[in-house]
């Protein structure tokens, strides 16, 4: 899968015959994937490049239109699930206020057909994009003729009643949700960060732990303790995670850290991967820290069966 940054970068780039999906895809939800399906399936029939149009950072961050945002994926985040689907070439664009206030019809022309020699577009049944997202599936058909590319649109994959949307797998992860909300990812929610050190609380309890520094608009799920999965340098661990404030000791600043098993060495500084298995039990705050060690073996016991360690 081939990447290319920022419409300079694609501006030098001689892109040839293409088959284009565009959208945020926070996520790379089970919905997304279908549409994601019919790309590369489009693609293949019409010999073209399968294409997918992205955005960094996502728009609700620069627009804010909708309060304070919390995304499902970091860009490369995203771009880690996306290199699974078997995509060629993955655009991605800075949304800036200058994309933002371009017309829908001047971006399907100049970037969508000047630049990527779009020649069938797959549109999402919900998506928009352009000025005042007034860019939509009609306004893509009614310029399908004038710049040579088909258009089909693809509609919504359905969690019981509801379409699988990336508001309802936020809600679901916040609400503590989180089997409802694996089904509609379809894959274990993850979190990419930095190992950078903490104040040794958990060493002291005999339960010591790796702090992972989160990217600020990363979503965190309903706070507690996960059973969980570290990656480091592609290999993985098993172990507890926590999400939340130190509330024994009176510190209600949320971290994430985990605590591995069988485990003791140090990667501090090092980029890691933690993947949530299940959530076990909500935040406690304990009367002295013995109680809170007694949890803390409690919770081994619970998680170790839960990964089969």
């Amino acid at each position: 899968m081939k990447v290319i940054f920022g419409k300079s970068s694609l501006e030098r780039e001689s892109i040839p015959a293409s088959c284009v999906t565009v959208g945020t895809f926070d996520g790379v939800h089970i919905g997304h994937m279908a549409l994601i399906s019919r790309l590369l399936q489009s693609a293949k029939e019409t010999g073209t490049l399968s294409t997918v149009v992205t955005f960094d950072p996502h728009p609700q961050l620069v627009l804010g239109s909708k309060g304070r945002m919390e995304i499902l994926t970091t860009t490369d985040e995203k771009l880690e699930l996306l290199g699974k689907l078997g995509i060629d070439l993955v655009i991605i664009l800075e949304f800036n206020q200058q994309l933002a206030t371009l017309e829908a019809a001047k971006f399907i022309e100049l970037l969508l057909v000047d630049q990527l020699n779009m020649k069938h577009f797959v549109v999402g049944y919900d998506h928009s994009f352009g000025r005042n997202r007034a860019g939509n599936y009609e306004l893509a058909e009614s310029l399908a003729a004038k710049y040579g590319y088909t258009v089909e649109r693809v509609g919504p994959v359905y969690d019981g009643g509801n379409p699988i949307k990336s508001t309802l797998i936020r809600q679901e992860l916040k609400s503590g949700e989180y089997d409802k909300a694996v089904a509609m990812l379809g894959y274990k929610y993850f979190l990419n960060g930095d190992i950078i050190k903490g104040r040794g609380l958990g060493k002291q309890l005999g339960f010591p732990t790796m702090n992972i520094n989160v990217p600020p608009a990363k979503l965190l799920p309903k706070q507690g303790v996960y059973a969980a999965w570290l990656t480091l340098d592609a290999a993985r661990y098993p172990g507890m995670a926590y999400i939340g404030g130190r509330l024994t000791f009176g510190d209600e600043s949320i971290c994430v850290e985990v605590n591995l098993f069988d485990f003791d060495s140090d990667y501090l500084g090092h980029k890691t991967k933690l993947t949530l298995e299940k959530f076990t039990r909500p935040p406690r705050k304990f009367d002295n820290p013995q109680k809170l060690i007694e949890a803390l073996a409690n919770d081994e016991k619970s998680v170790r069966k839960i990964l089969n360690v």
